[in-house]
């Protein structure tokens, strides 16, 4: 697959790959990395809160969306 890239809602580039079996996502120099594209996603744009928007419940439905998304595309 190749690098899918976007920009969160907060306006933040999002970079996510998928090879091997893993998934890596990379925004804002953060690197995360999974199982799963919801994991790697999540593990980049970073567990605290640093702004509102991603406190915000409709952040959280932006980043599972788009790691389904992802996942399906990946086969």
């Amino acid at each position: 697959m190749e690098a899918w890239r976007t920009y969160t809602p907060d306006g933040r580039m999002l970079e996510v790959e998928h090879a091997g079996g893993e998934w890596v996502a990379r925004c804002a120099g953060v690197r995360g990395a999974g199982t799963s594209a919801l994991e790697a996603i999540t593990a980049a744009v970073g567990g605290e809160p640093a702004s509102i928007a991603r406190s915000h419940p409709a952040f959280e439905a932006w980043v599972v969306e788009h790691a389904e998304q992802l996942e399906s595309e990946a086969g």
